[in-house]
């Protein structure tokens, strides 16, 4: 008898004519964006900031989605410029008393990197496992269907099951790895059509601001031992080709030898409501735990407004909510179109790139442990005598000896610890900063590269292996555009958040990107070679599409929306609405291997300026 297979009512379901509660309140409509944000009904009504007291209708002149370095970058500069500015995000503060700051600033973290937080998953398929242990008495489905959050709509073939979404104020920046590379000029997308002179220019100039309002150092790992150890090992090994290594430049404080404090939302903008004392004239509002849930059109009428729904007017809208929710939130306000693009008879009237030509980077990750030969050479300069925990034991050093080969800073360290830590047999120092070391992008080796050790759940360390010993390896592939490769929206289901469901149409193109992603990983296995031996376990590997979470090109920029299928100008504003302005790495729409949060900032930046050259900020009522 040949096995039962019950029919899949799913399919039969997605040819419905059935919509969603979310979709089905999409106005479709024309004309300048008036404005709109819900609050989760389980919350309490939204507060009137400061001593204000609460305001079904908020008017402001910007209105920003998002409070990450991207949202806080806008902030920043409009408010500073006197406009009056809120910003409205989904999640909570939960960074303690520094407002959007970083997770890793905390000494939890700083004293064991691999405790570090979890992330929310984008779009996970629904599971097919039968469960047959269950009582004979408990319900259970005969077919899939949804089931703690999964997405039916979600092929697994073609998703990108790594990517992953922060709900905190502070974004994505309260969980990163602080990278802050300039793009090559072969990943930037470019600001200026036709003269290279001034589209250099003009990065350089964005980029310098930038680099300014995040806190990019190139120097706070210069007196880290085991910095040094990878720095020094691979300019020897590579030095007869010429390629460069250096540390990773990243967003960061280095406050004493023992701790940083990594850049942050917080770092561009301190979030805190204003005016207050430090601050007496600025006019800024933060609204928490408030998702932006549409877009409302000047010729719509919003929907009831009231403790669970609040509308929000200004002059000016951006949305930094980050590569996935905004163009959520844009198929939500009828822009574009829900539903499988693959079902669409024509192509929606407005935005009809919105979700295509996504990217996302190839990702090799390995870890190793440290070579015998290069722990060893950490106690070249020392004279040690006698045995650890006896009387007799001493370790020594003779500053500025010439035939020293490190320097004193060095040195007086490993002694230090070598005589209060005798019961350790590694010379390395329990506080010695981790490396953070890079080679960057260049055309003969077109990939990203982070040598390090970093807070995320695949670079855990066994319990057996001392963490000191341990380095991570994480090279960063580049992926071509291509149109077949989408971000859509549901017009069946919705997300936890009652907002449809984001489903990805993704798969790594063939040519270009898989060529290089294979010579990246031969790259990556011969030069952590040059280091120590791989972890167990941690062997060489393709991690899952996604992981790395630098997710483009979903509303991407440039000059012209037909000729080059995208969604923003230059100035990220969107094309046909004269006050909505998207940022984010959604806008980058190149095939880029590098962080792109550098990058994502500068053209905020640039966005901000055009706001000011281009709107005027309310009078202000007299004190």
């Amino acid at each position: 008898m040949p096995p039962f297979n019950p029919p899949d009512t799913r399919l039969d379901f997605e040819k419905t004519g059935w919509k969603s509660k979310a979709v089905a309140t999409i106005p479709f409509a024309t004309g300048k964006i008036q404005g709109k944000s819900a609050a989760d009904p389980r919350l309490p009504p939204l507060p009137g900031p400061g001593d204000r007291p609460y305001e079904p209708s908020p008017e402001y002149d910007i209105v920003i989605a998002g409070s990450g370095p991207i949202g806080c970058t806008y902030a920043r500069i409009l408010v500073e410029a006197g406009f009056n500015v809120a910003i409205v995000d989904v999640g909570e503060i939960d960074t303690g008393t520094k407002i959007g700051s970083h997770k890793k600033n905390t000494i939890e973290y700083q004293k064991n990197i691999d405790k570090f937080g979890q992330l929310m998953p984008v779009s996970v398929p629904v599971s097919k496992l039968v469960v047959d242990t269950l009582s004979p008495a408990s319900w259970q489905a005969s077919t899939n269907f949804v089931r703690n959050g999964a997405n039916p709509g979600q092929n697994p073939f073609r998703n990108l099951g790594g990517q992953a979404v922060t709900r905190g104020v502070g974004g994505m920046a309260t969980h990163w790895t602080c990278a802050t590379p300039r793009f090559h000029k072969e990943e930037r997308p470019r600001l200026d059509e036709k003269d290279d002179a001034q589209d250099d220019a003009e990065w350089d100039r964005l980029y310098t601001i930038a680099e300014g309002f995040i806190g990019t150092g190139h120097d706070q790992y210069d007196q880290s031992i085991r910095q040094h150890l990878v720095l020094d090992t691979l300019r020897d090994a590579y030095s007869d080709v010429g390629r460069e290594f250096q540390q990773i430049p990243l967003a960061a404080k280095r406050l004493n030898g023992h701790f940083v404090e990594w850049g942050s939302a917080h770092t561009v903008f301190d979030l805190e409501n204003r005016p207050n004392k430090d601050k007496p004239d600025d006019s800024f509002n933060l609204f928490t735990a408030t998702i932006c849930e549409r877009l409302v059109r000047a010729k719509d009428e919003p929907t009831k407004v009231n403790h669970m729904r609040f509308c929000f007017k200004a002059q000016v809208f951006v949305l930094c909510t980050g590569a996935v929710s905004n163009p959520q939130i844009l198929v939500n306000s009828a822009f574009s179109r829900p539903g499988d693009p693959a079902s669409f008879d024509s192509p929606p009237e407005e935005l009809p790139y919105l979700g295509s030509f996504i990217t996302e980077q190839t990702l090799t990750f390995c870890q190793t442990v440290f070579k015998t030969t290069l722990i060893e050479s950490v106690t070249s300069d020392l004279t040690i005598t006698g045995t650890p925990g006896f009387e007799d034991y001493n370790v020594t050093y003779t500053p500025g000896a010439p035939g020293n080969v490190h320097p004193d800073w060095w040195n007086e360290k490993v002694v230090y610890h070598m005589m209060k830590h005798q019961e350790d047999p590694l010379p390395i120092p329990l506080d010695d900063p981790e490396p953070q070391v890079t080679t960057l992008f260049a055309e003969d080796h077109p990939w990203h590269t982070q040598i390090h050790r970093d807070a995320f759940s695949y670079g855990a360390v066994a319990e057996s292996i001392d963490s000191r010993l341990v380095v991570d390896w994480r090279f960063f592939g580049r992926t071509e555009p291509v149109e077949a490769n989408r971000l859509w929206f549901s017009d069946k289901y919705t997300d936890q958040y009652g907002m449809p469901q984001p489903t990805f149409d993704f798969k790594f193109p063939e040519g270009r990107t898989s060529k290089e992603a294979e010579r990246m990983m031969t790259d990556m296995c011969a030069m952590s070679a040059k280091v120590g031996g791989f972890l167990p376990g941690s062997y060489p590997q393709f991690m899952e599409p996604g992981l790395v979470l630098h997710l483009g090109g979903t509303h991407r920029m440039g000059f012209d929306e037909q000729k080059d299928k995208c969604c923003v100008d230059t100035d990220s504003r969107v094309f046909g609405i004269d006050n909505l302005f998207l940022g984010g790495c959604g806008n980058i729409g190149t095939a880029y291997a590098s962080n792109p949060t550098l990058t994502a900032m500068a053209l905020a930046i640039r966005s901000a300026e055009y706001i000011i050259a281009n709107f005027t900020p309310a009078p202000r009522p007299k004190k």
